[in-house]
């Protein structure tokens, strides 16, 4: 059964090329990994520990502050415990260990979701060599690392050696779906060290992790749970939500069921309530992402159905927050809302044509096809019927701003060429990469809440970037080799002065 079908074919009329199947029906192009991000300049520290270093100063160093830095590399545990396929299940990526090839120490592990029971390769590290260029292992059990397996993390330092003026810190962050590993040089603009430098905010805990944010250049800050269905508000590479604040003006009615919610016990309600508000702000933060986009295609000069289908769509995005606010209240008995969100104001209008190819591509194309995939397998799945008709509701709207994005996209590659085609394959991949990593374990798993289990989770993405993305994508940077719009802008325009 071709689930995704209905959303594929909204994406490829959206482009004019419904003729395409999905990667069942014919062989595709497909979404390729990026290459690993070269390292420093500075040499990589040799694969065995210095013997004549001071032992305190060798592996993995635990700061009294709780941050963890590299002071030399070391030789890692590459066992994985978790189970093996049976071969019963019913996706399955892999069957045995022998399947899994692209990298060493590969195990065919078994989990349970609402796509059912599901195979797929996890892959351990013993060493740096397992990982390639610019990657080091990581030791299960280091840090703050969820893994229950060693990893190898991209690594733009390898050892402390590598920062003369600072440490070789391990980022572990988990943003609420999937958790993003990498060594990088603590510096003076970072601001913060640990996690409690950063304290909480709202309903949501915040985690001092390291993060890309221009060209390369890292900076570790404060980052929360940002995974939640949506376009994000991305400021200097992060994306950016309100905290929540005790109000009732941006929530809408939330009808669910009280005497299913009296049987439910108090800490899956807490956490359930932290999901939806979280999911809720992300929601509130897309309004301000649309209102940017829209600006954007302004300064290109893009044709008023576009524009004016950016402004529709952020108010879908204001009655997505208000939804899921509502929800959020009902589940916390408790009035949540958004405080101030700051960054809207201070949000870069970055409106040069690869610059917004690539925010579109990964925010737009990929991340609102993967939110209403999501969306609309959590409304089938939620027990309650006022929550399943939000997300509903929810899942609707994001199949047409997917579709919005790429005809947006389409736009873009017809009228700027070359420049706009060569970020769009950049774009695609680097989302590739991102959505396609299991999500790390939740708090907690009650699919009648809508709280889906993290292979559940990585097991449809992956179903959608193969079925959905990858089709369309082929399709529409195929046609788009030899497509110039008569007069358009020309392609080497930038960002307006």
């Amino acid at each position: 059964m071709d689930r995704h079908r209905s959303l594929r074919m909204t994406l490829l009329l959206a482009v004019g090329a419904a003729g395409c199947s999905s990667s069942k029906g014919r062989d595709i192009a497909v979404v390729e990994l990026p290459p690993a991000a070269p390292a420093d300049d500075a040499a990589p520290s040799s694969e065995e520990p210095d013997a004549s270093a001071p032992a305190r100063r060798a592996g993995w160093i635990t700061d009294p502050d709780g941050s963890v830095h590299r002071a030399t590399a070391s030789r890692c545990d590459a066992t994985n415990d978790q189970p093996s396929c049976r071969g019963t299940e019913k996706l399955q990526l892999c069957k045995a260990d022998a399947d899994c090839k692209e990298g060493p120490h590969g195990k065919c592990v078994t989990a349970v979701g609402q796509v059912g029971t599901y195979c797929g390769c996890e892959y351990s590290c013993e060493t740096d060599a397992d990982c390639g260029a610019s990657s080091a292992c990581v030791c299960k059990g280091t840090g703050a690392l969820r893994e229950t397996h060693s990893v190898c993390a991209q690594a733009r330092c390898m050892t402390d050696v590598d920062c003369p003026e600072s440490t070789c810190g391990l980022s572990a962050y988990h943003n609420g779906c999937g958790e993003q590993v990498m060594l990088a040089c603590r510096t003076a603009d970072d601001t913060c060290r640990s996690d409690a430098d950063c304290g909480r905010q709202g309903d949501t805990g915040l985690a001092c992790a390291a993060l890309d944010v221009d060209g390369g250049y890292v900076r570790w800050q404060c980052l929360g749970r940002t995974c939640a269905i949506g376009r994000p508000l991305m400021v200097e590479g992060a994306p950016r939500a309100a905290p929540a604040a005790a109000r009732d003006d941006w929530r809408a009615p939330a009808p669910l069921d009280a005497a299913s919610l009296a049987f439910l016990a108090p800490d899956l309600r807490e956490l359930a309530a932290a999901h939806y508000a979280a999911m809720a702000a992300l929601e509130h933060a897309s309004i301000a992402s649309f209102a940017r986009f829209s600006l954007q295609l302004l300064a290109l000069g893009a044709p008023a159905d576009l524009v004016g289908e950016a402004h529709r769509s952020a108010l879908d995005e204001m009655e997505h927050a208000r939804l899921a606010y509502g929800i959020a209240s009902r589940l916390a008995g408790r009035s949540i809302g958004p405080g101030p969100l700051l960054e809207a104001a201070a949000a870069p209008l970055a409106a040069g044509v690869a610059e917004v190819v690539d925010a579109l591509v990964e925010e737009g194309c990929v991340g609102e096809a993967l939110g209403a995939a999501e969306a609309r397998e959590l409304a089938r799945i939620a027990a309650d019927p006022a929550l399943a008709a939000a997300l509903a509701r929810i899942a609707a709207d994001e199949e047409r701003h997917a579709a919005f994005a790429w005809r947006a996209l389409a736009w873009l590659l017809a009228t700027f060429g070359e420049p706009a085609r060569a970020a769009a394959d950049r774009a695609f991949s680097r989302a590739a990469a991102r959505f396609e990593i299991d999500p790390a374990p939740v708090p907690a798993a009650h699919e009648p809440l809508g709280l889906l289990p993290a292979h559940a989770i990585g097991a449809l993405r992956r179903e959608v970037l193969a079925e959905v993305v990858a089709p369309c994508r082929a399709a529409l940077l195929d046609a788009s080799h030899d497509t110039a719009r008569p007069g358009a802008p020309p392609a080497q325009q930038g960002r307006p002065s």
